[in-house]
C-alpha cells in the first residue's frame, strides 16, 4: 500500500482540482484537496484510483473523516454562505 501524500497522489489531486474546484461535500467552490469517495479504511485498493477521488475543502474532508458513503454528517463552515 502506498502512502497518501506521494507523487502519484499529488498528481491525481491536481487532475481532480483542474477539472473542478467545487467541494463534493458542501457544494461550495474553492476545494483545495482530494477526498476518497470510498474511504481508504474501507477499500485500501482504491487509494490511488482516480475515479474514487473528488475535490473537497480540507476542512470538509477532515470533518467527514472515514465515514462511508451515505453516512451524513452535518458539515459546518466558518463562512455564512
Amino acid at each position: 500500500m502506498t502512502r497518501i501524500g506521494g507523487h502519484r497522489w499529488r498528481m491525481i489531486v491536481a487532475e481532480v482540482l483542474a477539472e473542478s474546484d467545487v467541494c463534493w461535500l458542501c457544494g461550495m467552490p474553492g476545494a483545495d484537496s482530494g477526498d476518497h469517495v470510498i474511504p481508504v479504511s474501507v477499500r485500501p485498493d482504491l487509494e490511488l484510483v482516480r475515479s474514487n477521488v473528488r475535490p473537497a475543502h480540507l476542512t470538509c474532508n477532515r470533518r467527514r473523516g472515514t465515514a462511508p458513503v451515505g453516512v451524513t454528517r452535518r458539515l459546518r463552515t466558518s463562512r455564512a454562505w
